[in-house]
């Protein structure tokens, strides 16, 4: 079996608004719900601090407030559609945490799926940190045949 350790960059800081909230609707959240997470994440602002000079304020329209109790829960909603080619494959998802499982005997190899990954990954603004994404393969060892001398 291999396994695709997956590792996007800043997941929670580059979760495109626009998104996130087309997929709560699409998932016909309570309108007083979607109403609130909005209001929680919109109309936020920013600004930088360096050598006493501040910088302009800028809107902020990507990203999830990782240490709040609800940001995790977002991320999960976000990647919900994130689904394997196949229906040997597994795609574990915690937060922002994606594993890949693809058996030895599966009709799409990890290659065809991490190319599909990939290609979600760009429709929905995220990016995949390929240097810290890693792959383990895990095989079964062979038992070692035991010869007997004769009776």
């Amino acid at each position: 079996m291999r396994c695709l350790l997956i590792d996007f960059s800043k997941a929670f800081d580059t979760i495109n608004h626009a998104i996130l909230f087309k997929k709560l609707f699409d998932l016909n959240f309570s309108h007083n719900i979607t109403l609130w997470i909005y209001n929680f994440l919109c109309g936020r602002t920013q600004a930088v601090l360096l050598g006493g000079i501040i910088s302009d304020w800028k809107s902020i329209t990507a990203s999830i407030v990782q240490v709040s109790g609800i940001g995790p829960i977002l991320f999960i909603i976000y990647s919900m559609d994130l689904k394997p080619l196949s229906d040997y494959n597994k795609i574990l998802k915690y937060a922002d945490d994606t594993s890949l499982l693809v058996p030895q005997h599966s009709s799409v190899s990890l290659e065809a799926e991490f190319t599909h990954i990939s290609s979600w990954s760009d429709s929905n603004k995220l990016k995949i940190n390929t240097a810290k994404t890693k792959e383990i393969i895990f095989n079964r060892p062979r038992r070692p045949r035991k010869y007997f001398p004769s009776p």
